[in-house]
């Protein structure tokens, strides 16, 4: 028996999203599969993957759709980790470096790109949350633009972006909605970039082929 990966995500960009597993709290399932290391999987959002405002409603940029790609680095001891090697926003604006771009509810278009892939998406034993960091372990960082304000580079307030996830017939993850779970602070760009701005996103994973993914 294994037990269900379902994790409750977002994005960050970096984000973010990201993607994973089951508490060790949670029933068992019906024999999902366990998914071993080295397995490619997938993942893409459920609703919209939205920047929100420091005030966690107001939105800065949304985005129709997130898709991330990677490999599974650890499924054992109560543990799912994984590397995430692409991770692309697009949304229903104007075509940007080949992908439509993202909406900016104030005017114009945005596009957003993780710069410090790979990220690293890892669940915490004996709980149901989850820390997602930048390549080699450094903050996670993104570039959000757009024609009227440019390219506004963020990186994550604290070390890690956090989410949780829950366990449920699909795999699905949340990334927490505040500064403190996914805030992002300015680091580069103009007059018109947003000092800060979190990730309100939540996504499935699942392998290639479909396969639920489950903790063994």
């Amino acid at each position: 028996m294994f037990k269900k990966l379902i994790m409750s995500c977002m994005a960050v960009a970096a984000f973010a999203a990201f993607v994973l597993p089951a508490s060790a709290s949670a029933a068992t399932a019906t024999d999902p599969g366990d998914v071993a290391v080295g397995a490619s999987i997938t993942g893409k959002n459920i609703g919209n993957a939205s920047f929100m405002a420091t005030d966690g409603t107001t939105v800065q940029v949304t985005c129709t759709t997130a898709h991330a790609v990677g490999t599974v680095t650890k499924n054992s001891g109560g543990v799912f980790a994984a590397s995430i090697t692409s991770f692309s926003f697009s949304g229903t604006g104007g075509v940007f470096d080949s992908r439509p771009e993202c909406t900016a509810p104030f005017g114009g278009n945005a596009y957003v790109t993780v710069t410090n892939l790979p990220l690293s998406i890892t669940t915490v034993a004996g709980t149901d949350t989850l820390q997602i960091v930048g390549n080699s372990g450094a903050k996670v960082r993104f570039v959000m633009g757009s024609t009227i304000a440019g390219a506004c580079e963020y990186e994550a307030t604290n070390a890690a972006i956090t989410g949780t996830f829950t366990t449920a017939a699909t795999t699905v993850l949340t990334t927490n909605n505040t500064q403190a779970g996914s805030g992002s602070k300015l680091v580069g760009g103009g007059f018109f970039c947003p000092t800060s701005v979190q990730l309100s996103m939540s996504f499935y994973l699942a392998t290639t082929n479909g396969t639920e993914i489950g903790i063994s």
